[in-house]
């Protein structure tokens, strides 16, 4: 009954997202273990790739210019090694940037802490490309840090985001599972990576971040079962040389609407007064 309630809660709203991606395996997800490693190993390596802003990723050093501005806020940990004189040695993780994927080390598997580790740094990056933006403004800014201000992805905060928020979601399941122990290895017992004690609910979750990846969306649409309908547009994207991305977003749209009525009215015949209630009608 619990995992119908969720199903039913899961129709009060249709997103639809269109994203921008380089390549595409079209497969399916696979076994939910699998799919949490590619999850991590997507998130890994686009934590790598923005930190080289601000650091030498073969040695793992922050840069020296960058120090000071790290210290200067208190959110997330740098995927660096402190430099002399840092005040407060736990907010690195020194050797993050130094190691293979999560999943693929034989010594580190995809934990817990690995998600944990993931959505500090994605913490920690937002903040520090905020901070050097603002810094590179000011009219006695370095030429470090106005160059790595020009080198800062400008469509990335939004994905950081997104790997904050899924990491936690990630991490609280597992916990709620009993999971904190649990090294996910490429190639282990496939019973283990199957993961059967989840929940359709959290399977869902986990399908979506794996789905979306690191990717950019450029539009999206919701629409709330009352009726209400919010369309966002990347800046940039709303001109008439995107006419085709618009085009493909606007027919899945009325696709995924179609099939969601379709579902909404369904689940309405088949449970009656329970999606009522779900819903607020107490009518």
């Amino acid at each position: 009954m619990s995992q119908f309630v969720d199903l039913a809660r899961s129709l009060l709203t249709l997103e639809i997202n269109t994203v921008l991606k380089s390549g595409m395996s079209a497969e399916k997800m696979p076994l939910v273990g699998d799919a949490l490693i590619d999850i991590a190993q997507d998130y890994f390596v686009f934590l790598c790739e923005q930190s080289n802003v601000f650091g030498e990723r073969r040695t793992g050093v922050l840069a020296t210019w960058a120090a000071p501005l790290s210290e200067g806020f208190d959110w997330g940990r740098a995927p660096f090694a402190p430099s002399a004189g840092a005040k407060d040695g736990t907010r690195y993780l020194a050797d993050f940037l130094l190691h293979d994927l999560p999943g693929n080390d034989p010594a580190r598997g995809t934990t817990v802490q690995v998600f944990d580790n993931l959505r500090e740094v994605a913490s920690w990056l937002r903040q520090m490309q905020a901070v050097v933006l603002d810094a590179a403004q000011e009219p006695d800014a370095g030429p470090e840090v106005i160059h790595a201000a020009s080198q800062i992805d400008r469509d990335s905060p939004p994905i950081l985001t997104r790997i904050q928020r899924n990491s936690d979601q990630v991490m609280d399941i597992m916990k709620r599972r009993g999971l904190t122990a649990l090294s996910l290895q490429r190639g282990m017992d496939e019973d283990a990576r199957r993961m059967a004690d989840l929940k359709t609910a959290d399977i869902v979750i986990v399908r979506k971040a794996w789905d979306m990846g690191t990717e950019t969306v450029v539009m999206q649409s919701t629409i709330q079962i009352d009726g209400d309908v919010v369309t966002r547009v990347l800046k940039g994207r709303d001109t008439a040389s995107n006419g085709v991305i618009i085009g493909v977003h606007r027919d899945a749209v009325d696709t995924s609407f179609r099939y969601w009525s379709f579902m909404v009215d369904a689940l309405g015949r088949f449970a009656g007064k329970a999606v009522n209630a779900l819903v607020g009608d107490t009518g």
